[in-house]
């Protein structure tokens, strides 16, 4: 009874090794050598003739040779399934061969795609495609390769690529108005600064075209010549030339600031005897303001002309009502040359007499 059981077990065990043995064996790639040497091309638009060997895509191997001559082989590639078929491929040890594998039309012929390189695998439809080993290198020799398909399972359909963007349109319309709105908005609520900051630019722009020239004005001897150009660009100049002042006049030889009045006062070179007087008033307005130059030595001192015309007399400039945060600017020439001379501006300011006098003295001497 043991020996019969025994029996039956090692026969059992026989078989399933041989089983195995047989399955290994069936999937073990099949060996095709190339038969006669391939075409260099491929089949027009006739049927494919003999010279033309076709292979299977079921795990082949397929070994061939290229002359000292030939550079390019061709095979016939049939996929006999009904679905497509998912193709692997790769060429064996040799990097002077290069494999493509190319998808056919089936009634022109023409490629319709293809992939290629050592390792690659494309999706055929049903019928007869191509193989194309081409020599990269190894020229002038003779050189064997061995390249290797692989079925990978089939699918149904190309799986067609369908462009959808055109769905997406009004969403991103949308999102774009959606985005823009706030910044709309702001703009919208801002329009007026953007429009007086860029009117601001051109206006300290011209203005500070203005000073320069008043500038280059003023550093000549003879004031009188240019008097009446001097009267327009001191009438022109506004509020910003304030800031733009020491930008191009420089220094000031005198600033007194206050919180009701910002003073700056320049004397340029060859023109000893003019000063430029620039008034600037802050929070409060000024009623029946005047400028008087005097010496603080003693000596006396009086004005010979004003730019712009204004009302003046002995060594006082009526400037009249200065608004608040206004700006005047007012060119003095004196009448003889004391060493050093200072300045006094006084007014009315909410009812009250108020006087502003800088600390330190104007040297009138050569610069």
């Amino acid at each position: 009874m043991m020996r019969g059981a025994s029996l039956v077990i090692t026969t059992l065990i026989v078989t399933s090794i041989f089983t195995f043995s047989s399955a290994g064996e069936e999937q073990q790639d099949s060996i095709i050598e190339e038969s006669g040497d391939a075409p260099g091309k491929l089949w027009n638009a006739s049927e494919i003739g003999e010279e033309w060997q076709i292979i299977s895509p079921n795990n082949s191997t397929t070994i061939g040779t290229f002359s000292v001559n030939d550079s390019v082989d061709v095979f016939a590639l049939e996929i006999s399934s009904t679905n497509w078929t998912m193709v692997g491929f790769w060429v064996s040890n040799n990097e002077s061969v290069r494999i493509s594998v190319q998808r056919l039309n089936q009634s022109t012929w023409t490629i319709v795609e293809f992939a290629d390189g050592d390792v690659g695998e494309l999706g055929l439809d049903p019928g007869m495609h191509a193989i194309r080993l081409e020599r990269n290198g190894g020229f002038g020799e003779e050189i064997a390769y061995r390249f290797t398909l692989e079925n990978r399972g089939s699918f149904e359909g190309e799986g067609e690529f369908v462009n959808l963007a055109w769905m997406f349109t009004p969403f991103y319309v949308a999102a774009g108005l959606f985005l823009i709105l706030p910044l709309v908005v702001v703009l919208w609520w801002n329009r007026g600064e953007l429009i007086s900051s860029k009117k601001d630019e051109e206006l300290v722009e011209k203005e500070k075209h203005i000073l320069s020239a008043l500038r280059n004005r003023f550093s000549i001897n003879d004031l009188a010549k240019g008097r009446e150009e001097i009267s327009v660009a001191l009438s022109i100049l506004g509020e910003s030339s304030w800031s733009s002042a020491s930008e191009e006049l420089g220094k000031p030889e005198i600033r007194y600031f206050t919180e009701n009045i910002d003073i700056c006062v320049w004397r340029f070179e060859d023109s000893s005897n003019s000063l430029l007087i620039g008034v600037r008033t802050e929070s409060f307005s000024w009623e029946m303001a005047a400028i008087r130059i005097f010496s603080p030595l003693g000596e006396v001192t009086s004005i010979q002309s004003v730019v712009p015309k204004m009302i003046f007399r002995d060594d006082e400039v009526f400037l009249g009502d200065l608004e608040q945060g206004s700006t005047t600017f007012v060119q003095i020439e004196t009448l003889g040359n004391p060493p050093l001379v200072n300045m006094q501006i006084s007014g009315l300011v909410d009812g009250k007499p108020i006087a502003a006098v800088p600390t330190n003295p104007i040297e009138m001497g050569e610069e």
